[in-house]
């Protein structure tokens, strides 16, 4: 079970921490949890949480030198196992549950070297079960080649997905080479993670990226681009430039899909204010801003807001497939909005955090129905026409389709004893008119082994809701595995 930590769960430091990152901390934002402001003496109230951070900040830079020069080659990495049991009860309830037992067995290996001063090279490949994973696709049949009882419902032909097994399971996550000149300018290229923004739910400012936060594992790792980054300290303070140049990744290596992006930072005591934007050819141009620190010492706060001019999405009217029509002339606004809280003396962890997403839809109903028709389809072994499946692809393509969700987390992380634990996640799609709730509670009678167990449910908040309630329960074994 994490232990939150300000705005976010504390991790144990990344295995692939560049130069700077070890000195100034990489992308990530900058702010004071509860538990640096408090001290286990008992004089949180006395203490000001900012009144260590240049002795904090001293040692760091001594550590992360000495660190430099004393490892030339690191190779390591991680394995997580476990098995999972699943089962699932979905309205019209059924005594009998759709269950699953899931294998977990996935691998991280890296090498980070640093053949000289100043030039580190880095990468992290990730591998697992099932070894061999299924290259997807889908063939286009023309309407000449259907069935004549069916050729009427699919004018234009009939998309069929496909699948090819064989390939490895293996992906490249990280590939990097860091330099830097004379400790100011810090450069990366390379395909790398990007953390821009402050939120732990949701992330809006997160606009670099290739995959997105899931607010019930908020802290898995992120599918970052290929990028330059520039990283400028400026002298004498803790403000810091970001400057990205995104270069084209598809097949045409076409100049105009080149992507720029650049992000100022300031410390301010114990705040830290963040301003940046993003802009390619084509797409909605963004300006970001973040801000994140914490409240007499106690509480951590967070936010970001967005402006973008137009939507990069394809939106439709009424439920209908076939009428769909884009936003290149409007303004959208995001923001977002979290506390955390977190108490030593009873090992509690409170976070909570609002989402407002301007691009997404007022009213789901029509959308989400479109949703679930072309799952029903393909459960059912329907053929799915190729602007069916078009349109539930740019749906879903949105991540969040509505404009106001909720989520919090409360932990409880001792129970009796450390090895006994609890945490509750909760979200309310409120757009969506939509629920969610998952209790945990772990156990880990040494660190080989540990049982998790507990119930979620998914339930309407309205009966105009298109979703259906349903009750799960889970039960998980962690066998082994860590890091080395």
């Amino acid at each position: 079970m994490p232990v939150l930590r300000g705005g976010l769960y504390a991790q144990e430091a990344s295995e692939s921490a560049s130069l700077e990152d070890e000195l100034f901390g990489g992308d990530e934002e900058l702010f004071v949890s509860p538990d640096e402001a408090q001290s286990s003496s008992g004089q949180a109230d006395s203490d000001s949480s900012t009144s260590g951070r240049p002795l904090k900040f001293q040692a760091d830079l001594q550590k992360a030198m000495l660190s430099l020069e004393g490892e030339k080659l690191r190779i390591g990495g991680s394995l997580d196992s476990s098995l999972k049991l699943s089962c699932n009860w979905a309205e019209p309830y059924e005594p009998k549950p759709d269950s699953t037992l899931k294998t977990t067995l996935n691998a991280n290996l890296f090498f980070d070297a640093r053949p000289v001063e100043n030039l580190k090279l880095y990468g992290k490949f990730s591998f697992g079960f099932p070894f061999e994973k299924t290259l997807g696709g889908v063939v286009n049949i023309p309407k000449t080649l259907l069935p004549l009882g069916v050729q009427p419902a699919f004018p234009n032909g009939a998309l069929v997905p496909i699948g090819v097994n064989g390939a490895v399971n293996i992906s490249i996550r990280e590939l990097y080479t860091d330099f830097s000149l004379k400790d100011i300018a810090f450069f990366r290229f390379g395909k790398h993670a990007v953390k821009w923004g402050t939120g732990y739910f949701y992330s809006p400012a997160d606009i670099i990226n290739l995959s997105r936060i899931d607010p019930q594992d908020p802290e898995a790792d992120k599918e970052g681009p290929l990028s330059l980054r520039t990283h400028i300290v400026i002298p004498g303070t803790q403000h810091n430039l970001w400057f990205y140049l995104l270069p084209p990744t598809d097949s045409s290596f076409k100049t105009e899909n080149t992507a720029l992006a650049a992000k100022a930072e300031f410390v301010f005591g114990n705040w830290e204010w963040g301003i940046g934007g993003r802009y390619r050819y084509e797409q909605a141009p963004k300006l970001v801003t973040t801000l994140s620190g914490s409240i007499a010492g106690k509480v951590a706060v967070f936010a970001e807001g967005i402006f973008a001019w137009g939507s990069d999405y394809t939106y439709y009217k009424n439920g209908d497939y076939n009428s769909t029509y884009t936003e290149k002339n409007k303004a959208f606004f995001q923001a977002t909005a979290g506390a955390s809280y977190s108490n030593a003396k009873t090992h509690t962890s409170i976070a909570a955090q609002y989402f407002y997403n301007g691009p997404g839809y007022k009213n789901t109903k029509e959308v989400q129905a479109i949703l679930t028709d072309t799952v029903r389809k393909v459960r059912e072994g329907i053929p799915v026409s190729p602007e069916l499946q078009k349109a539930a692809q740019n749906i879903s393509s949105m991540g969040n389709i509505g404009q106001h969700y909720i989520a919090c987390t409360l932990s409880q992380n001792k129970i009796g004893t450390e090895k006994v634990r609890a945490h509750l996640f909760q979200q309310f799609a409120v757009s969506e008119l939509q629920g969610m709730s998952v209790l945990t509670f772990s156990w880990n009678p040494n660190r080989l082994i540990g049982f998790s167990a507990g119930p979620n449910f998914i339930y309407p908040l309205s009966p105009e809701s298109q979703v259906k309630s349903s009750a799960g329960l889970s039960l998980s074994v962690k066998m082994g595995g860590g890091k080395f």
